[in-house]
């Protein structure tokens, strides 16, 4: 029997010697049609190659026998093996398939390690590794043989591909899904995570790409020269062979190998006879359009994988600027979107943000900021090498400490006077829209300044590269945190105009200094509230917004005013008292005494100290309740209030009671004075002034 055995083993491997001749002797085809599809796109190299060994079993007839598949995939040395399997069961062989897919897994792995990468030379040491393996297989203690190396089960083929990409459509999840992700993400294809789940976007953009593909097939098909028919003779028939079959004994098998590409080359379809009239008859053949062989369908396939993850892959077709459209474009788009450096969903269309985008990509990578996508900028922007700038692009939604720290530079800058809360929304948005004239202001300072021949009043505005979106780019970012940036202007005092002064007036309104209209002109109200900025910060008070001025209020330094009065109303002296501040800016100064009616004891004025909810009102203001009116409200808390006497009709006279009542309760609540003290309270304390009623 072991004689046997050896003459078997012997007789396998000079047929698997010969097959290996006849293919290395084999003459590739020459007469395939020429159409345009991934194949003419790719290095010969870089085709999957698949090699396939099928074994001719027989069996005598009463042998029941069923077929069993397994697959096993295995990366060795960056490079993916993809290896089917097909077994002959016989007569219900219940086997741990478990163990023999595991035990098919080293074969595999190991045999890539040392058959080198070409599916040829790892198909056959695959062959060699199983025949080994089953031959020498050891029996347990028991007799039993491992499942893989039992005489129920006989290879009946294997087909090994290298490199290996498993067709990739919805519902295909895992590791390869996620790699397609990441290279369809590099090439502009897709904007999303990589997470390895082939949903409805993934399929989008392996759509994307099937139709760029079609659009290189169809660049192909424009390139080729038109060629001239050449008439075709009639084919003389020809006796085909017909086929033949050996016999084989009950229990050999014979083995064949078959090694050919994973993608078969497209069969031509046969065209369906057509009727010609005699009088136009010719000899001349009909040559098909051509078009390009690639479908949409969202199916990655393997020769799709090949192309896409290969160099041969084309990422760039030509250089993209303004006025450029189309599907290049909006790939751009997808990938600035992608990185970072753009907030804007894709358009196809090259505008003035999709130039500030290139800008920002071009910053952050090194490159000459040109807005111009040329050769190196989309070579490099569609790889892995690609980076991403170090600040987030800043717009409405976002939220952070990134939004934060960027509201309480525009806070303190004088370009808001809103307070930083982390919130990217519409009022930050106008804020950033300000900085943005600001440093366009001077890119066109600069632009005049380099250039004598411009005048004052030249526009430039086409040389500006900073766009007025709202949004805090990385560029305007460094150059808004950057120690370059004016952050104190030169010096500012009476006559003085421009966007420098709105800063100033914005800033002192946001630090309560300034109640005027921002008008950017440095008048006697914004020197009156320069004045009060510099009593407070203990600067010289001269009223002019010199360096150490501006240096102090365009900082995290300064304090909002102190506000001018406190006002304490007593109900046991029925008086208010205003206090103004001292050298050391305690309330310490009495400015103003007001008499006053408080609530009566049945509705008593609160005591308390209110200061949040206090301010100006109503210039005239009705009591529905009471149908009286009252001048000069000024809210306390809720609806108390101080306001004038009362009066029966608006601009009509006073009620002489509530005139005569001032010294006593004589209120519902509110606290009354008489016209002019009113007056004063409304005109003199801002919001928030702080009240206290004891």
């Amino acid at each position: 029997m072991k004689k046997i055995r050896i003459l078997l083993a012997a007789v396998l491997t000079v047929a698997l010697l010969t097959s290996v001749l006849f293919i290395s002797e084999a003459e590739p085809a020459t007469d395939e049609v020429w159409q345009a599809d991934l194949l003419k796109l790719m290095d010969p190299a870089d085709v999957p190659r698949t090699t396939h060994i099928q074994y001719e079993n027989t069996y005598d007839e009463n042998t029941s026998v069923e077929q069993k598949e397994i697959a096993c995939e295995v990366t060795v040395n960056g490079i993916t093996y993809g290896c089917e399997f097909v077994f002959d069961v016989t007569d219900g062989a219940e086997l741990d398939w478990n163990a023999v897919q595991q035990w098919l897994g080293g074969i595999v792995t190991e045999s890539a390690r040392t058959a080198g990468s070409d599916s040829e030379s790892l198909a056959k040491a695959i062959d060699k590794a199983i025949r080994t393996g089953r031959k020498s297989a050891q029996s347990d203690a028991s007799g039993a043989l491992p499942d893989w190396a039992s005489t129920s089960i006989q290879v009946s083929d294997i087909r090994v591909s290298t490199p290996f990409y498993p067709e990739l459509k919805p519902g295909k999840n895992g590791e390869a899904t996620k790699r397609l992700q990441q290279r369809l993400i590099e090439m502009g294809f897709l904007n999303d995570k990589a997470d390895g789940y082939f949903g409805e976007r993934t399929k989008q953009a392996v759509e994307a790409l099937e139709t760029y593909v079609r659009e290189l097939e169809q660049e192909l098909i424009d390139a080729r020269p038109v060629e001239t028919p050449t008439p075709v003779p009639s084919a003389t028939p020809v006796a085909k062979a017909s086929a033949t079959s050996k016999a084989t004994e009950t229990g050999k098998h014979q083995l064949t190998l078959v090694p050919k590409n994973t993608v078969a080359p497209t069969e031509e379809p046969t065209p369906e006879p057509t009727e010609i009239p005699m009088e136009v008859a010719t000899d001349e053949p009909i040559v098909p359009a051509l078009e390009p062989v690639t479908q949409v369908d969202g199916v990655a396939d393997a020769l799709l994988q090949a192309y896409l993850y290969s160099d041969s892959f084309v990422s760039v077709r030509e250089a993209l600027k303004t006025g450029s459209g189309g599907t290049d474009v909006t790939r751009l788009q997808t990938r600035l979107l992608n990185l970072g450096c753009s907030v804007s969903e894709p358009d196809g269309d090259y505008g003035s943000s999709t130039a500030r985008a290139v800008r920002v990509f071009q910053y952050a990578n090194g490159l000459s900021q040109t807005g111009v996508a040329d050769e190196q900028t989309l070579s490099l922007l569609f790889s892995g090498a690609a980076k991403a700038p170090a600040h987030p692009m800043l717009s409405v939604g976002s939220f952070g400490d990134e939004v934060r720290a960027l509201q309480t530079r525009l806070l303190e800058l004088g370009f808001t006077t809103a307070s930083a809360d982390g919130s990217f929304g519409t009022t930050t948005q106008t804020a950033v829209q300000r900085l943005q004239e600001y440093v366009r202001g001077i890119e066109e300072q600069a632009i005049k300044a380099a250039d004598p021949s411009l005048t004052a009043d030249a526009d430039v505005s086409n040389c500006l590269t900073t766009v007025v979106d709202g949004v805090a780019d990385p560029i305007l970012l460094d150059i808004f945190y950057s120690n370059a940036f004016p952050v104190v202007p030169g010096e500012l005092g009476s006559g003085s105009s421009g966007g420098d002064v709105v800063r100033l007036q914005r800033r002192l309104t946001g630090l309560n200094f300034f109640y005027g209209t921002l008008d950017g002109s440095y008048g006697a109200q914004t020197r009156e509230a320069v004045i009060a900025f510099q009593k407070q910060h203990k600067l010289s008070q001269t009223g002019t917004a010199d360096a150490d001025t501006l240096r102090v209020l365009f900082s995290g330094d300064a304090k909002k005013a102190l506000k001018p009065y406190v006002l304490k109303v007593s109900t046991d002296d029925q008086r208010v008292y205003a206090y103004g501040l001292d050298d050391n800016n305690e309330y310490t100064v009495l400015v103003r005494t007001m008499k006053c009616s408080t609530g009566k004891d049945a509705t008593p004025t609160p005591k308390g100290t209110f200061q949040s909810s206090t301010g100006p009102g109503a210039r005239w203001h009705y009591f529905k309740k009471y149908q009286c009116w009252a001048q000069y409200a000024y809210y306390i808390e809720g609806d108390i209030m101080f306001h004038s006497v009362l009066y029966g009709q608006k601009d009509g006279p006073v009620t002489r009671s509530s005139v005569n009542n001032l010294g006593r309760k004589a209120s519902h609540g509110c606290v009354r004075l008489s016209v002019e003290d009113a007056k004063w309270i409304y005109q003199n304390c801002p919001m928030n002034t702080k009240v206290i009623v004891y």
